[in-house]
């Protein structure tokens, strides 16, 4: 991926949700609105806060996170899915 975040920006891959459930229930794209899984791709250098202290994201890349996918913007690049997001936006770093 040629992918250079700026500022706080971090580029995630969203894991696919399971469709189908080990009862054999289909479930709707549109309606999976919970934290989700995701691969940290990318990470942007950081920013200044309102001080005007210079703020490092927490994360690397190949972290994987817990995130709400309803505050990112998607886009599809040569047919793989990226997520933008700010740090403040992850839930949780998986160890």
């Amino acid at each position: 991926m040629n992918l250079r975040p700026i500022l706080d920006k971090i580029i995630i891959k969203i894991d696919e949700p399971e469709e189908q459930t080990a009862g054999g229930i289909f479930i709707a794209k549109a309606q999976i609105d919970t934290i989700m899984e995701a691969e940290v791709m990318a990470v942007g250098p950081g920013k200044y806060d309102d001080k005007g202290n210079f703020i490092v994201p927490e994360v690397e890349v190949g972290a994987r996170i817990l995130v709400n996918p309803n505050v990112s913007e998607s886009y599809e690049i040569s047919d793989v899915k990226y997520t933008t997001i700010v740090e403040k936006d992850i839930v949780a770093v998986l160890q």
